[in-house]
């Protein structure tokens, strides 16, 4: 295997004093064009299919809910939102044809690509897309504020968007309408239907990157009118790819979008391949079989199971294999946190839990993770004879308490979770589980802290004790080309990827 390294810049667009006006040319083509001119400039028969694994679970495909990596990735594919970030990490047109800001940075005027049309889809009259209008902006940062959907999106612009943060706070709070005094945020404005303003509480250097990130992207209102459960099941955007079906429960399929905006340096329409196949199994041992019978062509983030096997000293020639393949190694912004909770109903302090876990050390993961490496940046070695004791007085054999250690649903969290239990002392009765709150009843929590934005600083949160890194990896046949990635975990480009044998 060949092993290649993808290097990104760390290009972060930023706004300058004066007022900046960014412009590209060509425009989507719709519905409203003819039926000459909406022909695709290229035969659908002529592009590849792409057949992607996945190893991680996809729970929903509404952007709001993308709260893992693999959600993200998957928005990549049938979304954008005013502007994208490209592979150097600056921020670049997509939804929005240009843009100006003030000579203070406080207002962002964005006016949207002309023809610029939803997905084909049934919650549509006659199932074709309708075009994209200032309002749909303005609605997607009202459901933002909503209860019903997670809070990270807010909380990317709460401090920044003029009347953002009153308006989430009673949706949030006031659970009356009537009650409701604050009916609008009064820092975003549909100027007309193809002009969105925005004002900024302050000046925000990472405004535009904000934007960018996969919670801001386009989405119909009529989603949720006509399907009961909204986008969870069925993306409707306007990026490269369109959401088609779902074959059972672990293969989502998209198909190209024909009128697509988007041209590589060629002059070629993009999307480059026909359709995308999107396996998703969390069994990444599963996945690399697959993979190595010809059934996939690119797994993203292969799991350790995969990688033990594709760099371990059993690996298979190509022969056997049946395909050749590269393996790329990626950045990777993303730290691993393994933290205990300062308000656990034990009564245990900080130099209690640091204790508990003084046998996880560099050299036992070595024996263990060494493809791919995992690696500790920090770890609080704070604790004496005493604390030792007073947790086995508690919590060992011979008494009845235990302590709880969770874990989030992601393939690497998961799994060293599962290394450090093994290895804590044999006497200490701790019991492992999945799950997705911080509740009084954990001691320990370990998941992944997410990037959405480059160059994002992860402070360390209240109760660390232990920080990882590990690297990341792609995998895909030799064929495949044209895969662009950043130094961002979950941003993935594939308007370009290709099969050399279709070239």
């Amino acid at each position: 295997a060949t092993i290649g390294m993808i290097v990104s810049l760390m290009v972060l667009a930023s706004c300058g004093p004066s007022t900046e006006t960014i412009v590209v040319g060509g425009e989507a083509r719709g519905p409203g064009v003819t039926d000459e001119e909406a022909e695709p400039e290229v035969r659908e028969a002529d592009l590849p299919v792409l057949r992607i694994g996945e190893p991680n679970r996809i729970r929903s495909m509404d952007p709001l809910f993308a709260q893992n990596t693999a959600s993200k990735r998957l928005v990549t594919l049938a979304y954008e939102g005013l502007v994208r970030f490209d592979q150097d990490d600056s921020v670049v047109p997509a939804a929005a044809r240009q843009w100006t800001v003030s000579d203070d940075s406080l207002t962002y005027t964005f006016h949207l690509r002309r023809n610029l049309f939803f997905h084909d889809d049934e919650s549509f009259a006659q199932g074709r897309g309708r075009r994209v209008n200032s309002r749909d902006v303005v609605r997607i940062f009202e459901r933002m504020a909503s209860r019903d959907v997670p809070p990270e999106a807010a909380g990317l612009f709460t401090n920044s968007l003029l009347g953002f943060e009153p308006f989430y706070l009673e949706q949030r709070e006031i659970f009356f309408d009537d009650d409701r005094k604050i009916n609008r945020i009064e820092g975003l404005e549909a100027k007309n239907d193809s002009t969105v303003v925005f004002q900024l509480v302050e000046p925000d250097h990472h405004f535009l990157a904000k934007l960018a990130s996969p919670y801001a992207v386009l989405y119909p209102a009529e989603a949720f009118t006509f399907r009961e459960d909204g986008l969870h099941n069925h993306a409707v955007g306007t990026g490269p790819y369109r959401y088609e079906s779902s074959i059972g429960d672990s293969i989502r399929v998209f198909l190209r979008h024909a009128h697509y905006y988007g041209q590589d340096d060629q002059g070629r329409q993009l999307p480059l391949v026909s359709r995308i196949e999107l396996m998703n199994v969390t069994d990444d041992a599963r996945l690399y079989r697959h993979f190595r019978r010809g059934r996939l062509d690119l797994i993203l983030d292969p799991g350790p199971d995969a990688m033990r096997q594709i760099l371990g000293p059993d690996l298979p020639d190509a022969e056997e294999s049946g395909a050749d393949f590269r393996l790329e190694q990626l950045p990777n912004p993303d730290p691993i946190v393994l933290r205990f909770n300062p308000d656990n109903r034990y009564g245990l302090g900080r130099s209690d839990a640091a204790s508990v876990l003084r046998a996880i050390t560099p050299e036992l993961l070595a024996t263990e993770w060494e493809y791919p490496a995992l690696r500790i940046t920090y770890r609080d070695e704070e604790f004496t004879q005493s604390n030792i004791g007073r947790v086995f007085r508690r919590f060992g054999q011979d008494y009845d308490n235990r302590l709880l250690f969770a874990f989030s649903r992601n393939q690497y969290p998961r799994a060293i979770s599962r290394f450090i239990h093994q290895n804590l002392d044999a006497n200490l009765q701790v019991d492992l589980e999945q799950r997705s709150v911080f509740s009084s009843d954990i001691f320990f929590y370990l998941d992944y802290v997410q990037s959405v934005i480059p160059d994002t600083v992860h402070e360390r949160r209240p109760g660390e004790l232990l920080r990882l890194e590990r690297d990341r990896y792609l995998l895909h046949a030799r064929p495949v080309e044209g895969i662009r990635t950043n130094s961002l975990s979950w941003w993935l480009d594939l308007r370009q990827i290709r099969k050399a044998q279709h070239l």
